[in-house]
């Protein structure tokens, strides 16, 4: 089947709001770009900017999806900024950055915790490096992680167990570290908007550690909330397009509450759930404001045959095809970097055989 549209061109079309001839797919590939380049681990790929955009190109030439380039050292990396301990992964059985000593451990430690200094340090000049690399490499705009919230907070500048602790028995000191947390990345994004122009990226944001698995959506509404609001709005102030925002894990309690709507996310903006939310649940109560980033199944994307995941890709484009602002097939959350690389090829047999406008 000759399609009418390259990769890039249907990416660009679909943000414009123009007719594109077929789904694209953004499958999130992230740490399986490694992998299929012959790393043995993900240590290289996530503490090497230039590994960590090579292994990207390639895989993304190899598979034929339209994802962007992605600057994303995770909110891990940066605890290492904040003073906390992270281990890269060397060790095989390891998907990413882990964070082993929050900086934290007390009250007075967080009252004393100074904001780290957006250009200084061995992480940040990396960080920086990367961003310079998926802007030069790219031939659309690139997404650069700038997240807040619970997940910039905990574990990376306090433990998860002590933040929720705190968040039952001493709000206020979670209230403290929330807003140190997001002041130390929006003067990270300053810096990146002086440095390389607003028009040049697009942030990502991301709330697993925020969803209803940990808090009741009361406690969104009252302490997340107000924070996401304010950062978004920081973010478009300051002229970048639009917000792409991954909200990871079970949130269909902060969905029903109408915490999410309330959200800015640009024009049109790309908002993408976990598949513990039905994608057409998302296109009706969303489809008409942002763009719908599908979601199926990671660990069935791991776990089970080509043609299951070939299954689940096609339910998922038949739920999310006629959304307003349009519809890309993608995975729940990162692709598992240890999934079969045939299943990320089905993904994109699904949109092309499967997706046609």
């Amino acid at each position: 089947m000759k399609e009418e549209l390259s990769s890039e061109e249907r990416w660009k079309a679909l943000l414009k709001g123009d007719p594109v001839d077929r789904v694209p797919v953004m499958p999130l590939v992230l740490g399986q770009s490694a992998l299929v380049c012959g790393y043995e681990n993900l240590g290289d790929f996530y503490s090497k900017p230039e590994v960590h955009v090579k292994c990207q190109l390639r895989a993304k030439e190899m598979f034929g999806y339209g994802q962007p380039l992605i600057a994303f050292p995770t909110s891990y990396k940066h605890a290492a900024v904040w003073g906390s301990e992270i281990e890269h992964p060397y060790r095989e059985a390891m998907g990413s950055i882990a964070v082993h000593e929050p900086v934290v451990e007390t009250a007075e430690e967080l009252e004393e915790l100074e904001i780290p200094d957006p250009r200084e340090g061995k992480y940040m000049e990396e960080f920086f490096d990367m961003v310079e690399m998926v802007i030069e490499k790219g031939e659309v705009k690139p997404f650069v992680y700038l997240t807040t919230g619970i997940t910039a907070t905990a574990p990376v500048i306090v433990g998860t167990e002590k933040f929720m602790m705190w968040l039952r028995k001493e709000p206020s000191l979670c209230e403290v570290a929330l807003d140190k947390a997001t002041e130390f990345v929006q003067l990270v994004t300053e810096e990146l908007v002086n440095e390389f122009g607003a028009d040049s990226f697009i942030p990502w944001t991301s709330f697993p550690n925020d969803a209803n698995i940990l808090i009741s959506p009361d406690t969104f509404g009252e302490l997340i909330l107000p924070r996401v609001q304010e950062h978004h709005e920081f973010l478009l102030d300051l002229g970048l397009p639009m917000i792409y925002t991954h909200w990871c894990s079970d949130h269909n309690g902060n969905i029903e509450a109408g915490h999410i709507d309330k959200i800015p996310m640009g024009d049109p903006g790309i908002i993408h759930f976990g598949p513990e939310v039905d994608v057409a649940k998302v296109v009706e109560r969303f489809g008409d404001k942002s763009v719908i980033l599908g979601n199926v199944s990671p660990p069935s994307i791991q776990k089970k045959s080509f043609k299951e995941v070939m299954k689940l890709c096609k339910e998922n484009i038949k739920k999310g095809i006629e959304a307003d602002k349009g519809y890309l097939l993608g995975c729940g959350c990162e692709l598992p970097p240890f999934a079969p690389p045939i299943n990320t090829y089905a993904m994109i047999k699904a949109a092309r055989e499967y997706g046609q406008y």
